[in-house]
């Protein structure tokens, strides 16, 4: 039986000849793979499917080997982050993220659909610095799945008063000097400050940000390698922390 759904696509890869399959993350069902028939062809009337970050409503429908898309029809493409090499290798750091992520609910699939929309439509239609949107999705990211990062004081001992900040990485959250331990880096105050505005800004006003230099890769660092400790998962973020 067919079913419409609304998804992205997170990846493809080639399937026959002429096929291809292409990972979905989608409202309706969350994250699976789907074979489009013949879509290589010169004149496939499905050819935009194919390509990650593309939006649309799919008509999908269980087939021999595994779900078969039947009807596409496009709702953004998103274009234009393929010609910006800086956003192409935001928008495919985040669909790798995206990857990665094993959902624990139908609220969490729906969250985080929305969220994966706002970061692609600011990557592509605004005029956002290097990595912000990145490093807003992952903070965002770890709010809506009940670990927010930002704090404005130590999650041990509650002091609002401190020094030096640090994240302890084996649970996530921000510590003060007395508290750190081995599994504790320092966020310097640039990326500490980076954190607190990014965590309050939404994405139609990241474009107004204008974060100290180095600030946004230094927390990015900082961001990644939690998202890789609480979750035990590998990111290698092509063209993006190398």
């Amino acid at each position: 039986m067919a079913e419409t759904i609304q998804a992205i696509v997170i990846k493809a890869s080639d399937r026959k000849e002429k096929d291809k399959s292409i990972l979905l993350f989608s409202l309706e069902k969350g994250k699976f793979w789907a074979t489009l028939k013949g879509v290589k062809g010169a004149n496939a009337k499905m050819k935009m499917a194919q390509n990650p970050f593309c939006f649309g409503e799919f008509v999908v429908e269980n087939g021999k080997g595994g779900m078969i898309v039947t009807g596409f029809e496009l709702s953004e493409s998103f274009y234009e982050i393929t010609s910006d090499l800086d956003k192409f290798f935001e928008a495919t750091s985040i669909l790798e993220i995206i990857n990665s992520i094993e959902f624990s609910s139908n609220k969490e699939v729906a969250e985080v659909f929305v969220l994966l929309l706002k970061s692609l439509k600011t990557l592509c239609f605004s005029n956002v610095k290097n990595l912000y949107v990145l490093n807003k999705f992952l903070i965002d990211y770890f709010t809506l799945v009940g670990l927010p990062l930002f704090s404005d004081r130590c999650s041990c001992c509650g002091t609002t008063s401190f020094s030096k900040l640090y994240i302890n990485y084996l649970v996530g959250e921000l510590v003060c000097v007395s508290c750190k331990n081995l599994n504790s880096q320092e966020l310097i105050p640039s990326e500490y400050l980076a954190l607190k505005i990014l965590s309050s800004t939404s994405f139609d006003k990241l474009k107004t940000l204008s974060l100290a230099q180095g600030s946004e890769r230094g927390l990015l660092k900082i961001l990644v390698k939690n998202f890789e400790t609480r979750f035990d998962k590998r990111l290698k973020l092509m063209g993006i922390l190398s």
